[in-house]
């Protein structure tokens, strides 16, 4: 049987993989937002190392509209709130993680299939959990990095930024949908107990000589 319901797995979901992108508990724009509006500035200053003009930029805001609203002058509009959610959300997720998300999948070495003398690729994005398709509901470990292409979880990231944590889970199941061959809809997701970015390790191409045993970076 599977092991809890649909809503918990959701939430379970939701949990490891917001952590995995920012490093916060989910719903961290929703707490920047019960700040006052400075006090939300100058986090995103802080992010941009205390750049005001740089800050502003990320936020897709003039300079002047920045400081205005920084010294209470200026009330901003919703869809400049927006713009101001989407910085957050872009200034959540650190660069080096993004990277490490962006070199956790490669089907074949960079994307090109392995010859058939070579060792695999190991490592890569990782997934484990309790899931239900049609009438089979099982644990399963997702080796998603070696069998996604290239960079193909940098969509997960970019549908955080653009448009929040819905999304972005969203967009995780339909690349699983992928992995597994099935409609995302009919993935039914009970429980989450790890998901992990390795980058993808690809083996030198052995000279006859010598031991292939795989160059890490």
């Amino acid at each position: 049987m599977p092991r809890g319901s649909e809503e918990e797995g959701e939430e379970k979901l939701r949990d490891k993989l917001i952590r995995k992108l920012t490093g916060r508990a989910p719903g961290a724009v929703e707490r920047e937002q019960k700040k006052s509006l400075p006090d939300r500035l100058k986090w995103l200053e802080k992010k941009h190392k205390g750049d005001d003009k740089a800050a502003a930029k990320a936020a897709g805001l003039s300079l002047t509209t920045w400081r205005r609203w920084r010294s209470g002058k200026q009330k901003p509009k919703a869809d400049s709130i927006a713009k101001l959610d989407k910085a957050t959300r872009d200034a959540l997720v650190p660069k080096g993680r993004r990277k490490r998300i962006s070199d956790s999948t490669g089907k074949g070495e960079r994307g090109k299939a392995p010859k058939l003398t070579q060792a695999p690729p190991t490592g890569g994005a990782q997934m484990s959990a309790y899931i239900t398709i049609s009438s089979d509901s099982r644990p399963r470990d997702l080796n998603l990095g070696g069998n996604l292409p290239p960079g193909r979880l940098d969509q997960v990231v970019n549908q955080y930024i653009e448009k929040g944590e819905d999304a972005a889970i969203a967009e995780l199941k339909k690349a699983i949908g992928e992995y597994l061959h099935v409609d995302p809809d009919d993935i039914h997701i009970h429980d989450v107990t790890g998901i992990d970015w390795e980058p993808m390790r690809y083996p030198k191409e052995s000279d006859g000589n010598t031991d292939d045993q795989g160059e890490i970076f």
